[in-house]
């Protein structure tokens, strides 16, 4: 009887741990994915043009030469595709490509400039590359 007893609890307690697993695995998940949809949502959103100006005129205060503009670096591309997939961006993802690839800024300077974290940086970079890929794929 004691045994039998043993036994239905150690069910219970099985069942329980079980469903406690399962519960905050599915917290942690619907957590995750929220975040990561309302980042995207808040970084999207903001207009990050006035910290690039303030960016290239600062540059060209110090280094007194002619500055390269997102426009200048787009019109650079030999390529006609890698331009068109450059202009499928959002601003903020040309802004990161921009920075990280015709200025060679590395993902903190970069998050410096745009008042972000470096991690979003990165993200937004990825998120990009993704975007670009597709596009010269043909998946647009």
């Amino acid at each position: 009887m004691l045994e039998e007893q043993k036994s239905v609890n150690e069910k219970k307690f099985d069942s329980f741990l079980t469903k406690t697993i399962i519960l905050s695995s599915k917290r942690y998940y619907k957590y995750e994915t929220t975040k990561g949809f309302n980042e995207l949502k808040i970084i999207d959103d903001e207009d990050y043009s006035e910290y690039l100006k303030e960016y290239l005129k600062y540059e060209e205060d110090v280094y007194n030469n002619n500055n390269m503009s997102i426009d200048n670096f787009k019109e650079q591309l030999e390529n006609p595709m890698l331009y068109c997939a450059l202009k499928s961006l959002s601003d903020i993802e040309m802004t990161v490509i921009f920075l990280l690839f015709g200025k060679e800024l590395t993902s903190n300077e970069a998050s410096k400039i745009l008042k972000i974290c470096s991690d979003s940086v990165t993200r937004i970079k990825r998120r990009a590359i993704r975007k670009m890929q597709k596009y010269l794929k043909g998946d647009k």
